[in-house]
């Protein structure tokens, strides 16, 4: 059992969530801050972002839910795009974290989960959205933030 001090480590937990992705045969592609990592630009994160099939978004939610996840709003699309966000929460004691599942009906994501690279951790296989892909998507959303993964990006090619 955690003592109140400690907090849940992000990377653990994302982990777990990839490991029963695969073993679900569950289609995804990481993306956003721990995408970023993977692709040798790590940077704080406080989330995990994961793109998946929308055939898929049941079989998330019950992997996610078998995690000690529970859906914490209702989704939402982004402006400008079909892209629809489910979010995601595991409390423990005073911690909590946050996993954003996405998905669009347009080719163009289902594209990107079947471009995404398998990387072997020690923890097994991780499916990781291309940088390419990456820039796309933080090009459509375009926050300040993801101006500054857009140059770290394009500033140290794969």
């Amino acid at each position: 059992m955690r003592s109140t001090d400690q907090t849940m480590n992000l990377f653990e937990e994302f982990f777990k969530i990839a490991q029963v992705f695969e073993q679900s045969g569950i289609q995804y592609a990481v993306i956003g801050g721990v995408a970023l990592a993977f692709h040798d630009q790590p940077r704080l994160t406080r989330d995990i972002d994961l793109l998946i099939s929308p055939e898929d978004f049941e079989g998330v939610k019950s992997a996610l839910e078998s995690l000690g996840y529970f859906e914490s709003a209702k989704p939402w699309t982004f402006r400008n795009t079909s892209l629809t966000l489910h979010r995601f929460m595991k409390t423990e004691g005073e911690d909590h974290l946050l996993v954003d599942i996405l998905f669009g009906r347009e080719d163009r994501y289902q594209e990107i989960t079947r471009n995404a690279h398998v990387e072997n951790s020690e923890f097994g296989p991780v499916r990781v959205a291309t940088r390419g892909d990456i820039i796309q998507l933080k090009k459509m959303r375009s926050s300040q933030q993801d101006q500054v993964d857009i140059r770290r990006l394009q500033n140290d090619p794969d």
